[in-house]
């Protein structure tokens, strides 16, 4: 006998997580082969800092800040910053 160990991430602003890990058990024992194992747990809730979140996203997602759209827009031109 193996044991196989899956992880799972899911980014929202709320879940009910009693409701995901029974929705992951049901899908886990109804698609798995009769006499298959499953066992699903919350393993913790990390809160991000709007900055962790986009470096989290991009790593874990791909998605850049640019593809979300949530890029920092700088008040300063380039031109004011260099001094030209």
């Amino acid at each position: 006998m193996k044991a196989f160990t899956f992880n799972v991430t899911i980014a929202a602003e709320n879940l009910d997580t009693e409701v995901v890990v029974e929705t992951l058990r049901d899908c886990t024992t109804d698609a798995l082969p009769e006499g298959t194992l499953a066992y699903v747990k919350l393993d913790g809730i990390k809160n991000y800092s709007e900055q962790g979140y986009k470096v989290f996203r991009s790593r874990v997602f791909g998605i850049s800040a640019k593809e979300a759209g949530d890029a920092h827009v700088s008040k300063v031109s380039i031109k004011e910053v260099v001094g030209s």
